[in-house]
């Protein structure tokens, strides 16, 4: 919806994805008196299929844009059972193993690995997920397996769609793209998530941390330990989170690709 308005009136190509993702963001938190809102949620709600009896809350009950994508799920709305779950409700665009030479294949796009992760991360990683969310998924993000958090990477960078079929068009788009890295060791040993930035997505939440980017690349030294299906964070739209391991376990999962997904989802079913 909002890509539509982008491309009808051009205001990307006019101010740019980060100038724009700004101001999209900054009105999309503010409060809105509920008579502007509740038909907006409403429309949107229809036009997406969201069921929202699966939620905490109803139309009516959010005072902006921003309260409405971060949304809550009702308890046990999702089952968090299985040895490696998916991350979020989203598609899975593409998983397997990470070549020789550290390329990742991305719906046609071939990625280095050390472009990637602006070479941040000095780990043989051998295996890949990547977890595209749309409008219309919840837009919370959870643990796919028991990690401990040892490091946070703040990276900048541009702003855009990451919707699949701009992933084809610019060859480049994931390194290039703002992201937050977590990196940590798990069940499956060393592993990277990697949080995507997109077009109105500027911020990423996380629970835990204290840091904001300052400046292109920046961390933090954390120790934060999870059990899997415990939430770490939101978008405040659709993005997209890519695994890593240097296990093969991502390598095995057992989904078609381009099949949706909820978050606590077994994937090795």
């Amino acid at each position: 919806m909002f890509e539509s308005i982008i491309r009808s009136w051009g205001i990307r190509n006019i101010f740019g994805p980060q100038t724009f993702s700004a101001f999209m963001g900054f009105f999309a938190s503010k409060k809105i008196p509920k008579w502007m809102l509740n038909p907006v949620l409403k429309k949107y709600v229809k036009y997406y299929h969201i069921d929202m009896d699966q939620f905490e809350r109803k139309i009516g009950d959010f005072d902006s844009f921003v309260d409405f994508f971060t949304r809550k799920l009702k308890p046990n709305a999702r089952q968090f059972q299985g040895k490696l779950l998916s991350p979020a409700d989203s598609i899975i665009t593409d998983f397997g193993k990470v070549s020789s030479d550290m390329i990742i294949e991305v719906k046609g796009m071939a990625c280095k690995l050390s472009a990637f992760l602006k070479k941040i991360l000095n780990i043989n990683f051998k295996s890949f997920a990547i977890f595209y969310l749309s409008p219309a998924d919840y837009h919370r993000f959870h643990a796919p397996f028991d990690m401990q958090i040892e490091k946070i990477i703040y990276i900048s960078g541009d702003l855009y769609s990451v919707k699949p079929k701009n992933v084809d068009k610019y060859d480049t788009l994931f390194c290039d793209n703002r992201k937050i890295v977590l990196y940590g060791n798990s069940e499956f040993g060393k592993f990277a998530m990697v949080l995507v930035g997109a077009l109105v997505v500027g911020k990423i939440v996380l629970n835990f941390g204290t840091k904001m980017i300052t400046k292109s690349i920046d961390e933090e030294n954390i120790i934060f330990n999870f059990r899997k299906g415990d939430e770490l964070g939101a978008f405040e739209l659709g993005s997209t989170v890519i695994l890593l391991t240097e296990t093969d376990i991502l390598d095995k999962i057992n989904i078609s690709k381009g099949e949706h997904v909820l978050v606590g989802q077994n994937l090795l079913a």
